[in-house]
């Protein structure tokens, strides 16, 4: 459940009784008020025999509903929020999941608790697509077709695009996370494939268009330690494992790709929301939170004068309670290593070394760096995404 509607996702549990629920929304509903929203929702789990159903918000702090952030990059619950009394609670026996009740003295207030305390029905609300009875795969007023499923499974970059372009498409450009999820579920079942052709290839040095015409900049998945050095690496390939886009070359014959093919009037891609940053301090050095996706530095990254100021500088950088992450250090330069904690204080990894990656224990993470201030040090550059 969100403020800004059609792109919701919910956490996979149990199928409630055989079944998941499903809420799909006409933009002339666009327009309820939040507390409107709430109701309907409310009144939908009802109606389906549901008493509690989870919603798509986690939480981070107690009873402070401005950290509290919905799982489709909306923002958070701080313009409206429906909380119990003492609500959210995260602390202790608590948890910074969020369900909603839909009957007695508690109907329509929400709650927060473990997410893995409990396993109960779920509801998923679904972006409006228009009706295609030939369209295999219908999402978001596209329809996505796998080369696996046409008679021509594999082809070069110039082959995949005419044989998109004859089904009055395109080879697929991706805008979202939300998207890049729906991607990775239509080859789950697909062993053989491991990457896929995407449709961007490469214009200028380090920047992307594309073939759609759509705004690359709007988006950008790129894996950051994928190196581009070859100068004949000019297309994208999206990893269907993780959902990190690598450059490759676009003259290889056997690569299996995707299709994206407008079924209606489409409406101009929505990038995610990214964390706001100081732009005076590109380190956010000793920021208590930082959401996911972003960058951090060391403090006075790349200063030669002095080099690496002995600034010791933590960081707390989360994502919402579905995913986990991934730090990508771009560029270590450093005397001493930067230390990575999982949420309970448990080291994870020392990092000493350009293009490490580090995944976290869970939605939570927390990174350390005491700069020695010794000449000949830069500091050290990261990238978190969620995975």
């Amino acid at each position: 459940m969100s403020v800004n509607w059609p792109m919701t996702s919910f956490k996979a549990y149990p199928k409630y009784q055989g079944h998941f629920l499903f809420l799909c929304v006409s933009p002339e509903q666009y327009t309820l008020s939040p507390s409107g929203e709430n109701r309907a929702v409310s009144q939908f789990a009802s109606n389906s025999g549901i008493n509690q159903t989870w919603i798509g918000l986690f939480c981070f702090d107690n009873k402070n509903p401005s950290k509290c952030f919905y799982d489709d990059y909306s923002g958070t619950s701080a313009l409206y929020d429906n909380f119990a009394s003492g609500y959210p609670m995260v602390d202790g026996i608590y948890g910074g999941c969020v369900y909603t009740s839909t009957s007695g003295s508690l109907a329509g207030r929400w709650v927060s608790v473990k997410c893995e305390a409990e396993s109960m029905p779920f509801i998923c609300e679904m972006p409006i697509s228009t009706y295609d009875a030939s369209c295999p795969h219908n999402y978001n007023d596209f329809c996505y077709l796998k080369s696996s499923e046409m008679p021509i499974a594999t082809g070069k970059f110039g082959d995949a695009l005419k044989i998109c372009e004859a089904q009055n498409g395109s080879l697929v450009s991706i805008h979202s996370k939300r998207e890049i999820d729906y991607i990775k579920s239509l080859y789950r079942d697909q062993t053989s494939i491991r990457t896929i052709l995407i449709g961007a290839q490469l214009v200028l040095p380090n920047l992307y268009s594309w073939t759609d015409g759509s705004n690359f900049e709007s988006f950008d998945y790129r894996n950051p330690l994928s190196s581009a050095s070859n100068n004949d690496n000019k297309c994208l390939f999206m990893d269907i494992s993780s959902g990190l886009w690598s450059s490759g070359t676009c003259d290889y014959i056997g690569s299996s790709f995707l299709c994206k093919i407008p079924l209606s009037v489409v409406p101009t891609p929505q990038s995610e929301i990214l964390s706001e940053s100081n732009p005076s301090d590109f380190s956010k050095c000793n920021t208590t939170f930082l959401m996911a996706p972003g960058e951090f530095t060391s403090y006075g990254y790349l200063s030669t004068d002095p080099a690496e100021p002995p600034v010791y500088c933590t960081w707390q950088i989360v994502t919402t309670g579905a995913y986990k992450m991934r730090l990508f250090f771009t560029d270590v330069n450093t005397y001493n290593p930067i230390y990575v904690y999982a949420e309970n204080g448990n080291e994870i990894e020392r990092v000493r070394y350009s293009s490490s990656s580090v995944i976290s224990r869970s939605n939570i993470v927390n990174v350390s760096f005491q700069a020695s201030g010794r000449p000949g040090y830069t500091g050290f550059k990261a990238v978190v995404l969620a995975y």
